[in-house]
């Protein structure tokens, strides 16, 4: 309990702080292995935080071409976002050249985005 006759003193005295975080670490598995022609990408579909489980049902792999998938664990608000923005530029590119971006941009194009992004990170592996 704070004293009211002297808070400077209780302050001082190491008195109780609130932190407040906009993140949650939503947690999740990605794995991937891949071959010389072949990938496999697999993710849990649990999205939770701390004990409590929000869904049983949230895929953490994302398709964004014919021939590249996004697979992103972390804060799921993030992930979210990323998704949108890689395929939002996707649809731009498409747009601009007529053609799919190849597997090798979409990773140079990640790449850029995450780097970009280093000083107010994205919370997804």
């Amino acid at each position: 309990m704070m004293n009211v006759c002297n808070p400077i003193q209780e302050y001082a005295a190491g008195g109780k702080q609130n932190r407040f975080s906009p993140y949650a670490m939503n947690g999740g598995t990605v794995l991937a292995i891949a071959g010389e022609d072949f990938a496999v990408v697999a993710s849990d579909t649990r999205l939770s935080e701390g004990f409590s489980i929000h869904s049983r049902d949230q895929p953490k792999t994302y398709k964004l071409t014919d021939s590249t998938v996004l697979g992103c664990a972390g804060f799921h608000g993030d992930c979210l976002t990323l998704n949108k923005v890689l395929s939002s530029r996707l649809k731009s590119y498409e747009y601009t050249h007529h053609a799919k971006m190849s597997c090798s941009a979409v990773a140079a194009m990640l790449s850029t985005i995450l780097y970009y992004r280093r000083f107010f990170s994205i919370l997804c592996v």
